[in-house]
């Protein structure tokens, strides 16, 4: 069941969704989501049966750089460094 939270930081919409849902919205499988919650893509400490749509950005951008050759392994260091330069555009 797809629920729809307001994000109170910035008031933002969210729509909570399991592993399922969220698959079926990225159309990607279920154990490529599981995979990128192990190696940390969706973030520190993420749910591995709790998301948001903000994921299905982070899932977009995970697939752009593994089409490009990149490897989860070298993901994992990078999208760190992404999610910190975009909450500093946030704060701006």
């Amino acid at each position: 069941m797809i629920l729809s939270l307001t994000n109170e930081e910035s008031g933002v919409k969210m729509m909570k969704m399991n592993l399922t849902e969220l698959a079926k919205a990225a159309n990607v499988d279920a154990g490529r989501i599981d995979e990128y919650v192990k190696h940390g893509l969706l973030g520190a400490d993420h749910s591995a049966t709790e998301f948001d749509d903000s994921d299905l950005y982070w899932i977009d951008m995970i697939q752009c750089f593994q089409d490009n050759g990149t490897s989860l392994d070298d993901l994992s260091g990078l999208l760190p460094r992404c999610r910190k330069g975009q909450s500093r555009l946030m704060q701006v």
